[in-house]
């Protein structure tokens, strides 16, 4: 199983042994299980018993670069987009997506309302529709933030898929409706 490969890589780096990559492959780190149906496991600790347990991930991640600095899988190009045409977007669809934890998932970073807890590693979004910024500023924002800011965590969802065109412009028309 990898969860054994993976122990025995972190083992050799730990005792001096070099770890060799290929370009494309995943890092030794990774944690990746191809028994599982979605591959991609997360170690998850039993309380009070010294064990860790690995549960599957709900989709597998390994086709986008993690940040293990054992990845040296190369990472699309920041990407410029032009919105085309009027923005069209639905701002009830786009508040499901920015709130589903297996899509936009913007409240993991950012504060919006109705959110119990909200995240803290973006600026907090609760009167974005304030903010003067165009739809297509804001689309490119989501399409991919790196074209402004290289140093950027924000995924580039556009650039990477995981979201699509229409999907954009609903999130989008829902943080412009946020005054």
């Amino acid at each position: 199983m990898k969860k054994t490969l993976l122990a025995l890589a972190a083992t050799g780096a730990l005792c001096g042994a070099p770890l060799a990559q290929a370009a494309d492959a995943l890092p030794a780190n990774f944690l990746y299980d191809t028994g599982t149906k979605n591959k991609t496991i997360w170690p998850k600790p039993v309380a009070n018993s010294g064990v860790v347990k690995y549960n599957e991930h709900r989709q597998d991640l390994s086709r986008w670069p993690s940040l293990s600095y054992q990845d040296h899988r190369s990472t699309k190009k920041p990407e410029t987009v032009a919105l085309q045409g009027p923005l069209n977007g639905n701002a009830d669809n786009g508040k499901k997506l920015a709130m589903n934890n297996q899509k936009g998932n913007c409240w993991a970073c950012h504060a919006l309302p109705g959110d119990p807890q909200p995240g803290s590693g973006g600026p907090t979004l609760l009167n974005a529709g304030t903010w003067r910024y165009t739809d297509a500023n804001m689309y490119q924002q989501i399409w991919d933030r790196r074209v402004a800011n290289p140093a950027t965590v924000m995924p580039p969802f556009g650039t990477n898929g995981a979201l699509s065109d229409q999907e954009i412009r609903d999130i989008v028309a829902y943080l412009q409706s946020l005054k």
